[in-house]
């Protein structure tokens, strides 16, 4: 085999791994789901930074509860016990939103007076919520309340105690 013929080979060979390594880190798309099939957009994967927060003891300065519920074509959803509670973020420790059982009793806590949105609890959570949808329901409307009265502040909603937050999801 000739120098040339090797060289070309070589060069096929780091040109095909260029690929591969552009296509596996989503730069590219040539193998995969079209763009008009891609995954919808989320919230949570751009945690907030309050949802960074881990409670380690509870000398805390801030400690309030607002209320929510969430209903999805007419079904209220059980929100987790636990919620925010030992995770890969707060190991052994809490989130300062979270929850302790599955009644829609959020737990806000922290360290300093901060004002906390409605976002950092569905980032905890890992799910998404704005005004486009909430989780993957993202093709019907959104309507929220706070204390009965509609509100569109969504994610941006800052908590407060003793709030009655209800998010309602209609399919289309």
């Amino acid at each position: 085999m000739d120098e040339s013929r090797l060289w070309m080979i070589f060069t096929a060979v780091c040109l095909a791994s260029l690929i591969g390594l552009l296509e596996y880190e989503g730069m590219i798309n040539l193998i995969g789901e079209d763009e008009s099939k891609s995954s919808l957009y989320d919230t949570s994967d751009e945690v907030h930074a309050l949802g960074y927060e881990c409670l380690e003891n509870h000398d805390v300065v801030m400690h309030f509860h607002p209320y929510l519920t969430i209903i999805i074509d007419g079904e209220e959803l059980v929100i987790p016990t636990n919620t925010g509670i030992d995770t890969g973020i707060c190991p052994n420790a809490m989130h300062m939103t979270h929850t302790h059982d599955a009644t829609g009793k959020i737990h806000v806590e922290g360290h300093q007076e901060v004002d906390v949105p409605l976002e950092v609890f569905f980032d905890v959570w890992g799910k998404h919520f704005d005004e486009t949808g909430i989780f993957d329901y993202r093709d019907g409307s959104i309507q929220m309340t706070v204390d009965g009265v509609n509100n569109t502040q969504y994610e941006k909603l800052v908590l407060a105690d003793g709030q009655n937050i209800v998010i309602t999801y209609t399919s289309n």
